[in-house]
């Protein structure tokens, strides 16, 4: 049994459910709660508020990193290898996966963790126009200027820049830093650092991996960015792998995404049906942003009415404040695949791909079909339509001859789901194969005692 499939064992167990994991969850395939079977009273009974209750808007942030152990749903195995990298293995972490997936709040649980444990933390968010030079300087101006091992003497510096020659500065001089600051430890976060445009950039940040290694200087860095792969955020540089491990931030598994909602609905004092978790999971599909933010328009919508018990029509009302503030660019994208959705075969091609079963990193199998065509993730895809969505580049492959794709616009992979919640029926919409996450237990019951 896996990992996974054993920690949802136990949390049904806790609740007094007993339940095979089959008919729980299967990992990395986006499945969801049944309609079938389900019982539909919140039982508020056993719930556990706080003292005091917050604004949607505050439980739910889809715009907004979240902070601070509390507020992190998830996301602990990630969390325990990168700070087992950083301060047993002596190792540098790269931190990488699409947007949305939840990166910047991870990023500041190990901050937060790694500051509790008395290590310094200096961080930086880059922009297109960093370089090594700004980046470097940029992370000793956010450390206090106590830090200094030699005051800098009235310096028209910021800091514990005075830390750093006043030069252009070279890779080497990272070395040096610990020993002018009174730390023993020092971990430099440098985040979003796919926006750094210059490849002399990445290769001097390289080759100062590659001398702290060398040198086994104390300080460590933790860099984080949007990306498919290692070597596109940090380039190739085969003599650093060894002193480099990279952290691939998975989708949320369903019970992340439920674990969300139930935190959501303590802190706010909402029911969620279950009914509700299973259509949040699916249009989710693992996107810690598309989740916060339906959660959210869910509650807006519910608060509206005066109440705090979602229903399906408060669903439906969020649906539609999506799809009305759809990207525009993905509107137009649907539009022209589906001739501004008259062309049904092409509606269930995008339907399907968008309900492919998928293993954690958003990934799907494409193979080819006896009848011509493909299969993705399991579903019949037309030669003809698989054509038009390359053509379109709705999917890109990933790696070389790998037979996997991935979105390469995630928003028309929600968008597609979104219009087909709102054109069709629940139990239409939702996949066949779903099945039940915690059935007879409303969001209140299960958040107050998680």
């Amino acid at each position: 049994m896996s990992q996974q499939s054993e920690g949802i064992v136990g949390l049904l167990r806790f609740f007094g459910l007993q339940k095979k994991p089959s008919e729980l969850h299967r990992a990395n395939m986006g499945v969801v709660p049944s309609l079938s079977g389900m019982r539909q009273e919140p039982m508020l009974a056993a719930a556990r508020r706080p003292d005091r209750l917050v604004a949607p808007s505050r439980a739910f942030t889809p715009t907004q990193p979240r902070h601070g152990r509390r507020q992190l749903v998830g996301r602990q195995p990630e969390l325990t290898r990168i700070l087992q990298a950083l301060q047993e293995d002596c190792a540098h972490v790269v931190l990488y996966a699409e947007r949305g997936r939840g990166k910047t709040s991870l990023t500041n649980m190990v901050v937060e963790t790694l500051r509790q444990s008395d290590v310094v933390v200096a961080r930086h968010t880059c922009d297109a126009d960093s370089n090594f030079d700004s980046i470097l300087r940029g992370l000793m101006r956010d450390l206090p200027s106590s830090l200094l091992a030699v005051p800098d003497g009235g310096a028209d510096t910021e800091g514990c820049e005075h830390a750093l020659p006043n030069r252009e500065l070279r890779p080497g001089d990272v070395c040096a830093l610990p020993s002018r600051l009174l730390c023993n430890s020092l971990v430099c976060v440098i985040d979003e650092f796919d926006r750094v445009l210059a490849p002399a950039t990445r290769t001097r940040i390289a080759d100062a991996i590659k001398q702290l290694s060398d040198r086994d200087v104390g300080l460590r860095f933790l860099i984080v960015g949007v990306s498919e792969n290692l070597d596109q955020i940090l380039g190739q540089h085969p003599s650093i792998q060894r002193n480099v491990v990279g952290v691939h931030l998975p989708l949320f598994s369903d019970q992340d995404v439920a674990a969300l909602m139930a935190k959501g609905a303590r802190e706010t004092g909402f029911t969620f049906m279950p009914t509700a978790v299973a259509r949040v999971v699916e249009l989710a599909r693992g996107m810690p942003y598309m989740a916060q933010l339906l959660a959210l328009r869910l509650a807006q919508a519910t608060a509206q009415r005066d109440d705090t018990l979602v229903s399906d029509a408060d669903f439906d009302t969020a649906v539609a404040g999506l799809l009305a503030d759809a990207n525009p660019r993905v509107l137009v994208l649907f539009s022209e695949l589906t001739a501004n959705g008259q062309d049904r075969e092409m509606l269930a091609a995008l339907r399907h791909v968008a309900t492919a079963g998928q293993d954690a990193w958003g990934r799907l199998s494409v193979l080819p079909a006896e009848q011509g065509g493909v299969s993705i993730g399991g579903y019949f895809v037309s030669s003809n339509c698989w054509a038009r969505l390359q053509a379109a580049q709705v999917l890109q492959p990933y790696g070389i001859c790998s037979g996997l794709y991935v979105f390469a616009e995630r928003n028309l992979m929600h968008h597609v789901l979104l219009h087909a919640a709102a054109h069709e029926a629940p139990q239409v919409a939702l996949r066949a194969e779903a099945i039940t996450i915690l059935p007879t237990l409303s969001l209140h019951s299960f958040a107050s005692r998680a």
